[in-house]
């Protein structure tokens, strides 16, 4: 798609390939958020109302869209097209451009950027979370042990699963802590081995133990085995988080959140912070720094959204680049920007 001649068509028919654009646009997003209003969804493509209503009306009238009472939703043959209707947006908007430049600039062999912005829209987070799933799909094979920490990208990726080869085992990547045990690892790994079919086991455990309490608690059998299963693991999946706001669901003092702003910490991952220079600047006491030595040859996933968490990422990818990123459009432009701005010569 990305040599698809867009430019030459707009010449040749600007009005023409605007239609299309719109078009592809409303299914796309209906398909993410819908049931949703037209003045709802003009305001997250940043369309005028009439041009959506226009776009609606023509996509009902090929049946490719349905009004209902609570909004718009794509019709079964509107699904069924989706994802090629996805790969011309992608072309539109230039993924695959975006997804080769941050390849290269940040050193990680897989990068899908879906498009949109995850602080505007939960659509596109959910989108996010089906992009990981399917990345998961690819990685994942029979006997296989994959470790999963919490999140709302996580979940997302849980419930998108579909079921994967046998004999996969799925744990949690690091403890518990906040308020939704929804999203906590123990409750992502238990969704995501239902919808994999695959066996899990579970830690029970609160984040930030202290390594004493910890190597007192690993004497427990099952809290032992799952530790164990942790440390083996083939691949480790987990989102970023933004210093600040991991930190105080940490529920960390003010004196260690004053510490982590003077030491510039930007991002968060499986209880490390560091700055937008990848540098490590705090490890907290974390049920995951077991991961922090994976085993030789184990491979990592991460998916993370949001304009908003475009330096977490920049941060943590700087570290230690992961294999597979997913992340979205809003995020991946303002990363490469500040790249650009930091070595204006790259």
């Amino acid at each position: 798609m990305e040599e698809f001649p867009w430019a030459t068509l707009t010449q040749i028919a600007p009005n023409q390939v605007r239609d299309i654009v719109c078009r592809a646009m409303v299914m796309d997003h209906v398909g993410s958020a819908g049931p949703i209003g037209r003045r709802m969804l003009s305001a997250y493509l940043g369309m005028a109302e009439r041009e959506v209503r226009a776009a609606a009306d023509a996509l009902r009238d090929e049946g490719l869209l349905l009004y209902q009472p609570n909004g718009m939703v794509l019709s079964p043959e509107g699904q069924g097209m989706l994802p090629k209707v996805r790969e011309v947006c992608r072309a539109l908007r230039g993924a695959n451009e975006l997804e080769a430049a941050l390849s290269k600039a940040l050193s990680i062999p897989n990068v899908t950027v879906v498009p949109g912005d995850a602080d505007a829209s939960r659509g596109v987070l959910k989108e996010c979370g089906r992009a990981a799933a399917q990345r998961l799909r690819q990685m994942v094979r029979g006997g296989m042990t994959v470790a999963i920490s919490g999140g709302s990208t996580m979940y997302e990726l849980a419930r998108m699963m579909t079921p994967g080869p046998a004999n996969v085992m799925v744990v949690p990547a690091r403890g518990g802590f906040g308020a939704s045990t929804a999203i906590q690892a123990d409750g992502v790994a238990e969704e995501l081995a239902r919808n994999m079919k695959a066996i899990s086991r579970l830690i029970h455990l609160p984040d930030g133990l202290s390594a004493q309490t910890l190597e007192e608690m690993q004497k427990l059998p099952d809290i032992g085995e799952t530790i164990r299963l942790m440390r083996t693991a083939d691949i480790v999946v987990h989102g970023i988080g933004r210093a600040e706001d991991m930190a105080r669901r940490r529920g960390m003092s003010a004196g260690q959140l004053s510490e982590l702003s003077r030491l510039g910490a930007k991002g968060e991952a499986l209880g490390d912070f560091f700055d937008e220079q990848g540098n490590l600047v705090i490890s907290s006491p974390s049920v995951s720094s077991e991961l922090r030595t994976r085993k030789p040859g184990a491979l990592t996933l991460w998916a993370a959204a949001g304009l908003s968490k475009a330096s977490a990422i920049l941060a943590a990818a700087r570290h230690q680049p992961p294999d597979s990123l997913i992340l979205d459009e809003a995020a991946a432009r303002q990363i490469l920007k500040r790249i650009k701005t930091q070595n204006p010569k790259a």
